[in-house]
């Protein structure tokens, strides 16, 4: 399985208490409903659907000149991040 999927699976699978870390700091998910995910960083994640009944993770963006980046797109790469020092330190060992 590609890492961008496990890292979206990750997010939307979470429960309260779950956590990712980024550099020395712990994300974790303090408040999860049916249609939201509420980190502790203050980030409210939407689960969204389309009309083909396919879900989505949305959240507000940040503007940078004429363009708009989701913030989510930048916690799916941190989390995939995680993924991989947590691999790392799982079959090698490495702190």
């Amino acid at each position: 399985m590609d890492l961008n999927k496990q890292a979206n699976l990750f997010l939307y699978n979470a429960n309260v208490d779950d956590y990712y870390m980024v550099g020395d700091s712990k994300i974790s998910v303090i408040k999860r409903t049916p249609k939201q995910i509420h980190l502790s960083n203050g980030v409210i994640i939407y689960i969204k659907k389309t009309n083909h009944d396919m879900l989505y993770l949305h959240s507000k963006g940040v503007k940078r000149n004429n363009r708009i980046y989701p913030i989510v797109n930048q916690i799916i790469r941190d989390i995939e991040g995680y993924l991989i020092y947590k691999k790392l330190t799982e079959n090698y060992g490495f702190k």
